[in-house]
């Protein structure tokens, strides 16, 4: 799901460009590659199921419906929902409130666990809308279908292009926005599969807040930064994934190279496209004990007149977990670099109670070299508890620290 987070940031740091970016997404993506392709769940998953506790055995104890447990595994639906208040950003309170649905369309043996996350969430005056992020294995994991809908009164505080802007250019712009992303992709061999998709981004209602002398950074970039701006786009996809369970991914590997394009035929206001290579790695590091290394690595370039709102950002990838640590488009630019690696480990052996710690960083082109100039890192650590055992689910709660910046998370499910 998307997480609801507080940050702001500045850290200067410079990095040699994008040739090193380049060899190391490269190296990443082979290392990743190198992993064996999915292999079925054995059949001692129910067993250890059951010594596995979460907090719906607690609730049931609880109240004294522990016979109500023999029923749980007969339901193929697995919901999990938390209702909660956060902060967004500018420290502005919202309620979100988050629902998971966990569902196996077709024999568990051969079908990945699909899920689907509904996502309401409003600060009772200006702030609202709502997500709705499918992805959608059908039987035997032959094909996906995966997408989001978002609707969403919203708003953002930007800083103009780059990986080392100042916050005394805090740019606020108030927007609504419609997003419809559709995908279909079909197994080819393997856990490789092709596919296509449409794209729709929708902003309208624009509003440049900017109070201070001149032209605002939203104001000087130009494109995409009137009322309203409409983004059409089809997509070629190249998926790779070698996970059985997406919300929770104990080892496999993932990978989606995204090609979108956005041509004058289709009504664009402008003419673009763009790449979306995302990589992930799950490495086991315990045979007796639940240790994992989560490994992650994104490049994402937009080309042509990319409008201001479409611009690779902090936490604008598909979902919306990068960059935690910093706040939403604190940096953004035409191009964009991004790495992380997570270490998660149970604390407690029947899987209630885990941690994890991670450290990521980020890098954007800037307005005039188009180059990677700066990298922005930042790290933290979290606590998680077992929400529903059955999908493997988890209530995720991170703190995480960028230069000048501070981040806290509630998560229904883990960022990658």
């Amino acid at each position: 799901m998307t997480p609801i987070a507080l940050g702001v940031s500045e850290y200067k740091h410079q990095i040699s460009g994008l040739r090193s970016w380049s060899k190391y997404l490269f190296i990443l993506a082979i290392v990743f590659s190198s992993r064996n392709p999915l292999v079925a769940q054995n059949q001692h998953m129910d067993s250890a199921m059951a010594a596995q506790k979460d907090l719906v055995d607690i609730f049931l104890k609880i109240t004294g419906w522990e016979t109500k447990k023999e029923n749980r595994g007969k339901n193929n639906l697995i919901f999990s929902v938390i209702p909660l208040a956060s902060t967004a950003n500018g420290g502005k309170q919202v309620v979100v409130s988050s629902v998971n649905a966990a569902f196996y369309a077709g024999p568990k043996s051969t079908t990945k666990i699909s899920n689907v996350y509904f996502i309401p969430y409003t600060n009772f005056s200006s702030r609202s809308g709502f997500i709705i992020t499918p992805n959608i294995w059908f039987s035997g994991s032959n094909w996906n279908a995966n997408g989001e809908l978002r609707i969403a009164q919203n708003g953002i505080e930007t800083y103009g292009l780059g990986t080392n802007t100042s916050k005394e250019n805090k740019n606020e712009v108030d927007y609504q926005y419609i997003r419809v992303y559709l995908n279909l992709n079909r197994r080819i061999f393997g856990s490789f599969y092709l596919g296509a998709g449409y794209n729709l981004d929708y902003f309208y209602n624009v509003k440049d807040n900017w109070t201070h002398s001149g032209s605002s950074p939203f104001a000087t970039y130009g494109i995409g930064t009137g009322s309203q701006t409409t983004s059409t786009g089809l997509t070629f996809n190249i998926l790779i994934d070698s996970r059985k369970n997406s919300i929770n991914a104990s080892d496999g590997f993932y990978s989606l190279l995204v090609f979108r394009a956005n041509p004058p035929a289709l009504n664009n206001d402008y003419s673009w496209s763009s790449i979306y290579f995302d990589n992930r790695k799950y490495i086991p590091l315990s045979s007796s004990w639940r240790s994992i290394l989560a490994i992650w690595g994104i490049y994402w370039g937009t080309f042509g007149d990319v409008p201001y709102l479409n611009l690779p950002g902090s936490r604008l990838d598909l979902g919306g977990r990068t960059a935690r640590g910093y706040s939403l488009m604190r940096y953004c630019g035409k191009q964009m670099l991004y790495g992380e690696m997570e270490w998660r480990i149970d604390i407690t052996s029947n899987g209630l109670w885990g941690a994890v710690a991670f450290a990521n960083a980020q890098s954007y082109t800037e307005l005039v070299s188009n180059r990677f100039e700066y990298v922005k890192p930042a790290a933290g650590f979290g606590l998680r508890v077992k929400f529903n055992k059955r999908s493997n689910t988890n209530l995720a709660l991170d703190f995480a620290f960028g230069q000048n910046s501070f981040g806290w998370y509630l998560n229904l499910g883990e960022f990658f």
